[in-house]
Order: C-alpha cells, then structure tokens, then sequence
C-alpha cells in the first residue's frame, strides 16, 4: 500500500470519526500533514483509543505501546509515516530477481 492511500485513509478515518478536519472536498490546499493530533484535532482520551483502534483494524497493523499523539506520533503526517512503516515490516517487498 503505498503512502498516498495510506494518507487518503487516514484522512477519511479521522475526518468522519471526530469531524474535527475539514473534508479535503471542502478544501484541497489544506494541510492535513502537518495538524498536530494532540490539542488541535482531540484531547479526549477516548478519542485516541478510538481512532488507534480504528487505524489498526484499517490497516491490520498494532500501535502497542505508542498511541496517536504520543512523541513520535504528534502529526498527522508522523502518523501517516508509523502505518506506512508497519506496513512495510509486516508485509516486506517480494525481493527482485
């Protein structure tokens, strides 16, 4: 899964979950990389357990001991980049002949 879906489906996941973000219908230029998960989309703790749960099940991958918002999980984008990563240990590219 390549890091463009990756980021469409976070983006549709956390849009429709706390309706927090502006849909990138209503705005295009807007950068959802860079928005900061903890105050600026939710502070509420069971929010963030919601949406890990959520992400996990999405992406068949686990958060363990580090949960959106944490260090290392502070934007959208950082998020992006952990699900991405996880991905890639869980299901490694097929080595070239």
């Amino acid at each position: 899964m390549d890091r463009h879906r990756i980021k469409d489906e976070v983006i549709e996941l956390l849009c429709n979950k706390l309706h927090a973000l502006p849909l990138p219908s209503d705005d295009p230029d807007f950068d959802y990389e860079a928005q900061e998960f903890i105050p600026s989309i939710t502070d509420n703790p069971l929010d963030i357990a919601e949406i890990a749960m959520d992400l996990e099940d999405a992406f068949g991958i686990n958060f363990e001991e580090i949960l959106p918002g944490d260090d290392g999980l502070r934007t959208i984008g950082e998020i992006i980049d952990f699900i991405e990563h996880r991905i890639a240990d869980k299901y490694p590219a097929a080595p070239s002949s």
